[in-house]
């Protein structure tokens, strides 16, 4: 696991010295991990991890992924594709694409596992940048400056380079909690959350049965794994006619989480289809709304992701765990 730590490391000490190792790191990731990868217990070349540093938690995958480097890079570079990929995740009611002054935003509406009208969610407002997307290797680099309850410095990073298979990638997705998000959490976990579990193995049990890691590792990984699988998804969903990919790809994501059923079950799948299809219509709607009036009316960001005076988020005390995730 040196090499997950490693990355993890180069990660934290900065973009910077992150762009500069990345291709190296992921090189060296892949050549530690490749036979876990390969033997992988899930039944899919996938290795899921968390961490807590401080305030800030993270889940981290890293897995092989069967589509070619240069059909991956050229899809995951382009910002309005990804909302086709978030909307999979259940606690994404919508998310909208907007360029302004050269700078791509990207908005995921967060709010419950089920059905939820984009209005009533939260609206995490990511700044897009696609830092590398060459041939050696891919980097993206997705920041949203604050979140509800206090929750800030919200990042979505993804590396991939080629390799024999196809491509190895990388996927995190991390945040800073707050005191006010920390005793929400904690509820949580002492509610609906209780006995909720991760993918990592941290023990054995009395009768020689793997223990998960929970509390808040375990959210982390459970929500990089629905983020992982959309991308999985959309990936293998391009060889399909465009009419009928988002059909397919809410089944193909429904199907990939049902393989985990102790950490990923939330929803059946009728339930889920029709709350999907129906956030689908809303994130349209918004979509043609904010393409025919520019920025929609709403004041712009600056670069660094927070708003200008005068703009105020909505809040509310969310009916979601403060990771943005259950």
């Amino acid at each position: 696991m040196c090499a997950l730590a490693l990355v993890g490391q180069a990660l934290l000490t900065g973009p910077v010295a992150a762009q500069e190792d990345l291709a190296a790191l992921l090189s060296s990731s892949y050549a530690s991990l490749r036979s876990q990868l390969e033997a992988n217990p899930l039944g899919v070349p996938l290795l899921v991890t968390s961490f807590e540093e401080g305030d800030t938690m993270r889940g981290e995958i890293h897995a092989l992924v069967p589509q070619s480097f240069d059909k991956l890079a050229a899809r995951l570079s382009v910002p309005r594709d990804w909302c086709q990929i978030v909307l999979l995740h259940l606690n994404i009611k919508a998310c909208t694409h907007e360029r302004e002054t050269g700078q791509d935003w990207l908005t995921f509406y967060a709010g419950r596992k089920v059905y939820e009208d984009p209005e009533d969610a939260y609206p995490l407002r990511f700044a897009f940048r696609a830092a590398h997307a060459q041939a050696e290797h891919l980097d993206l680099d997705l920041r949203a400056a604050f979140g509800p309850m206090g929750t800030s410095e919200y990042q979505i990073t993804v590396g991939a380079i080629p390799v024999a298979q196809g491509t190895f990638l990388r996927f995190s997705y991390s945040l800073r909690s707050s005191a006010l998000s920390r005793i929400a959490l904690n509820i949580y976990l002492a509610t609906l959350g209780f006995g909720k579990i991760g993918f990592t193995v941290v023990g054995t049990g009395p009768d020689g049965t793997p223990e998960h890691v929970g509390g808040s590792r375990g959210i982390a990984e459970r929500n990089a794994v629905r983020y992982y699988f959309a991308i999985q998804t959309y990936l293998e969903g391009l060889a399909v006619p465009g009419t009928e990919q988002f059909e397919r790809n809410l089944e193909r994501w429904f199907e990939l989480t049902e393989r985990h059923p102790t950490q990923l079950r939330e929803l059946d799948k009728p339930q889920y289809l029709q709350a999907k299809r129906k956030e689908f219509e809303q994130q349209t709607r918004r979509q043609k709304e904010l393409d025919s009036v520019g920025n929609g009316g709403q004041p712009d960001p600056d670069r660094s992701g927070r708003c200008p005076p005068g703009f105020r988020p909505p809040i509310r005390f969310p009916r979601y765990s403060a990771a943005g995730t259950a």
